[in-house]
């Protein structure tokens, strides 16, 4: 009967790794993982924010995330559209008092093409030119429990013009058939 191997510093061979290498293994894992998720999540916020259309809609859910996980109403605001260095729009809690701050969002500019927020109908356009034009709604609210108000985004891109309407139980796209 043969003997358990030996290593040749006469001590007996030993098999698998022990707690200290199995750990540091570990640990460089998911140091790695860390690293890799944070570059990929920079990389899908840039090419989100690439078209306003695009940016817009992962505003919506940036703010429909942080509704629900700070557990208030939270309400985007558009600003002036006169100012182009002013942000396109703000948003932060609903009621806040005086002087809080509000995180400002600047749509990326690209030519000949503007997003507005709409009311859900369109009850007070005018005819200009052709083209039905609206007023942008002064705020949208986002509830704790992941729902909006229900809008609608207006999407002109040179000649063309889209309207999309809004899910407010996802904040999500709905297809332009449904507009009103």
């Amino acid at each position: 009967m043969n003997p358990a191997p030996q290593h040749r510093s006469g001590n007996p061979a030993r098999r698998g790794f022990t707690l200290l290498e199995t750990l540091l293994v570990l640990g460089l894992m998911s140091m790695l993982a860390a690293v890799m998720v944070g570059g990929s999540a920079q990389l899908l916020k840039g090419t989100a924010r690439s078209d306003p259309e695009d940016a817009l809609m992962a505003l919506l859910q940036t703010i429909r995330r942080q509704a629900v996980e700070k557990g208030k109403v939270l309400e985007l605001t558009p600003t002036d559209e006169a100012d182009e260095d002013a942000p396109d729009f703000t948003w932060g809690e609903e009621n806040a008092p005086e002087g809080s701050p509000r995180t400002e969002e600047k749509l990326p500019k690209v030519e000949g093409v503007k997003v507005k927020v709409l009311a859900p109908e369109s009850a007070g356009a005018i005819l200009l030119g052709g083209v039905a034009s609206e007023q942008p709604l002064a705020r949208m609210r986002f509830y704790p429990d992941g729902t909006c108000d229900r809008v609608r985004l207006d999407i002109t891109r040179s000649e063309s013009r889209k309207i999309t309407p809004i899910d407010p139980l996802t904040c999500a796209p709905l297809p332009a058939v449904d507009a009103k």
